[in-house]
């Protein structure tokens, strides 16, 4: 037999034994600190970090849009009782109105000197408000703005999720990519003349 060459080709492979690194990236993305236990059930204290600090958002974001629900029906039912108008499904723009005037005809006396015709409220039954006390009409403005304010940190948790996924998914695609090993694999193949050679693959993990 002769030998004319040796062809080496380099490729990315990993053995059927190691964990695959885009499987670990996957778990993770999806369930942070699954790839980790999926490259090695028992060293993942990364990955149960990644789990815990998921599970305390998770619980965080609905705890806070429980809180800001149960803030709403305060001001529903406050508005109701004490200034006597539903403010339920009402836009923004009134909601706001009743609470920085005590009564209809205050606020449209308001926007008839400031000239803001457009932003005239019909004096309907339903749109009639008057707050019994200042104190009622404060306490409405605290409670919806309290409820405004938790509910802007709602995109903010979902947005560290994410970021916790990511980080997660990264973390165990790297240490399944330092588990993985090298294989050298030899295989005759005929050259360009028709003698038979040599081809040597490697296979690389980085």
């Amino acid at each position: 037999m002769v030998i004319t060459g040796v062809l080496i080709l380099p490729c990315v492979v990993y053995s059927q034994s190691d964990p695959d690194p885009r499987g670990a990236f996957v778990r993770s993305l999806i369930v942070p600190g699954w790839g980790h236990h999926y490259v090695n059930p028992d060293d993942w204290n990364r990955g149960k970090a990644h789990l815990g600090a998921e599970l305390a958002m998770i619980a965080g974001y609905f705890g806070l849009r429980a809180r800001a629900s149960n803030l709403e029906d305060q001001y529903l039912t406050l508005a109701n009782l004490r200034a006597g108008v539903d403010i339920s499904g009402r836009g923004r723009p009134f909601q706001l109105a009743i609470g920085d005037f005590n009564t209809l005809q205050e606020y449209n006396d308001f926007q008839l000197r400031s000239r803001n015709w457009n932003r005239l409220i019909a004096d309907d039954p339903q749109n009639r408000w008057n707050w019994r006390d200042e104190n009622d009409r404060n306490r409405y403005n605290d409670l919806r703005s309290d409820r405004d304010r938790i509910r802007n940190q709602l995109p903010a948790i979902i947005g560290l999720m994410a970021v916790n996924r990511v980080v997660s998914a990264v973390s165990a695609f790297n240490r399944a990519r330092n588990v993985a090993t090298p294989e050298l694999l030899f295989a005759p193949v005929p050259n360009s003349s028709g003698n038979p050679g040599v081809m040597a693959t490697v296979h690389f993990s980085f």
